[in-house]
């Protein structure tokens, strides 16, 4: 049976009534209609998937990732706080190689969305087939580029000597898993640009699963394995993006996605690759400039010791619960405002941006509230050091008060880039990233003795002007008339 097929029976690819009536009051009261459903009936196609049809199913798929980070962190938790600070770390180092790699994904979802619009399944499928290549090139470039410094990308943050030989293996080995880790993101955006959330969900709580197991054994030395701590949560985590890269592979190549194969070749074609490289370069370049602002943030929470490094990363990890839903959303947008704009319905596409935004604010200002009530015991799930604790449900407090303006963030950002405006968002995080926190928090640092929390408190400043940047641009709907 097909992976998708269901939804692929209800008539892919046909097209959908344009709709140009213009938007007035009467939105605002559908927006609180999660299901993009138009004023007229439409034949079954991927378009007339909802809103929220589409992001459940990337949401659980990334809540089941991040119970595999939180795995992550609880065991390593156990081997003391230099240990836990350095997988911390170690995962923002890696973020950095995974924000280079969201050039293809990002270039793709806005061109294979418009294709799938549009009925061009050709296009479609060698849209896919190039990000294969791109991605692959790219995985293998960062990797054997940044293996010989896996010590210094972990001394940049000013930690211990202990932290760095930690955090450098971890590096070290979870950089092995980005050729298979890059190809995966290739292949689930892909998926999610088709209207098919679900694949994407059934393999990734199936390599999650693979993961859990695999820290069990590697970390603490289980069933007669080397215990390898941190490192062997590092090559848990690369493996397991070597069978999800497998099984990707295997089910396309049997013809058991809804995106099915076409005419597409991977010999290679530059100019496609031009085109999903135009579209998605300002993602990559977003992604870095974001990991540079996080490393600078670092360094100076860094002045405050190792327990103020480790709390701000578990308050992290665990309000990414929060995050789960503007992930969702930001997945669901991005495909329906590519869908709409290739088949001719900017308004329509409109709508899906507000619905998602909508979406999100909800479900992560619930989430965050749920984080809230359960601070100390979240906290102490991951460590036992009072100090962590005392400083993790700080930070736990104050990120949860910029939980609708991250959620804009997620959701607008994510229309955005399906409908291919890219360099606006970018702009969006030099602005609020550098202008909004890391200038304030330098100031606090230098010029006055405020304490940890005050020097967090930026992050309301930087999440709030990013959010009225975004609101303004998809309100003028430039977007609408970019080609891609």
């Amino acid at each position: 049976m097909r992976i998708g097929t269901k939804r692929a029976q209800r008539g892919a690819f046909c097209d959908t009534p344009s709709m140009e009536e213009p938007l007035g009051p009467e939105v605002a009261s559908e927006l609180l209609d999660l299901r993009d459903k138009p004023p007229e009936p439409l034949a079954p196609s991927p378009q007339a998937l909802g809103v929220w049809e589409l992001a459940w199913p990337t949401i659980v798929s990334f809540a089941t990732q991040t119970a595999v980070r939180w795995a992550d962190f609880a065991m390593v938790g156990s081997l003391g706080t230099d240990a836990l600070a350095a997988v911390g770390l170690g995962g923002q180092v890696y973020w950095l190689v995974q924000s280079v790699g969201a050039l293809v994904p990002t270039g793709l979802v806005a061109v294979l969305a418009r294709a799938i619009g549009a009925g061009d399944n050709d296009l479609a499928d060698a849209t896919l087939r190039q990000g294969l290549l791109l991605a692959t090139a790219i995985g293998l470039v960062t990797t054997f580029a940044l293996l010989p410094f896996c010590d210094f990308l972990i001394e940049i943050y000013g930690v211990d000597s202990n932290v760095v030989a930690h955090g450098s293996a971890y590096v070290f080995w979870l950089l092995w898993g980005t050729v298979p880790m890059a190809t995966s993101m290739v292949f689930g955006t892909a998926l999610r640009a088709a209207g098919d959330s679900r694949s994407p969900l059934y393999i990734g709580v199936l390599v999650n699963l693979v993961n859990l197991g695999l820290n069990w054994l590697l970390i603490y030395g289980n069933l007669g394995f080397p215990a390898l701590g941190v490192a062997g949560a590092a090559m848990a985590s690369s493996l397991s993006m070597a069978l999800q890269i497998a099984l990707f592979w295997w089910l396309w190549r049997g013809g058991r996605f809804v995106l099915r194969r076409g005419s597409g070749s991977f010999r290679p074609d530059l100019a496609l690759m031009r085109r999903v490289s135009i579209v998605g370069y300002p993602a990559a370049f977003e992604g870095v400039a974001f990991q540079v602002g996080l490393l600078g943030f670092q360094r100076i929470m860094s002045i405050y010791g190792t327990a103020a490094i480790a709390a701000y990363n578990v308050g992290a990890q665990i309000l990414s619960l929060s995050f789960l839903p503007g992930i969702g959303f930001a997945a669901a947008a991005g495909t329906l405002v590519g869908q709409h704009l290739g088949n001719g319905s900017p308004d329509a596409a409109e709508r899906s941006g507000w619905r998602a935004m909508v979406g999100a604010i909800v479900g992560m200002t619930a989430m965050g509230a749920l984080v809230l009530l359960f601070r100390e015991e979240l906290a102490g799930s991951f460590t036992d050091d009072p100090e962590v604790i005392r400083l993790t449900v700080a930070f736990i407090w104050i990120l949860t008060a910029v939980q609708p303006m991250m959620a804009v963030e997620f959701a607008i950002g994510g229309a955005l880039r399906g409908a291919g405006d890219t360099l606006f968002p970018l702009i969006v995080i030099f602005v609020g990233l550098f202008g909004f926190r890391l200038i304030p928090a330098t100031s606090m640092v230098t010029w006055w003795d405020v304490s940890i929390e005050m020097v967090w408190c930026a992050l309301i400043a930087d999440w709030t002007v990013k959010a009225g940047m975004l609101l303004v641009r998809f309100r003028r709907g430039k977007w609408k008339e970019l080609e891609v």
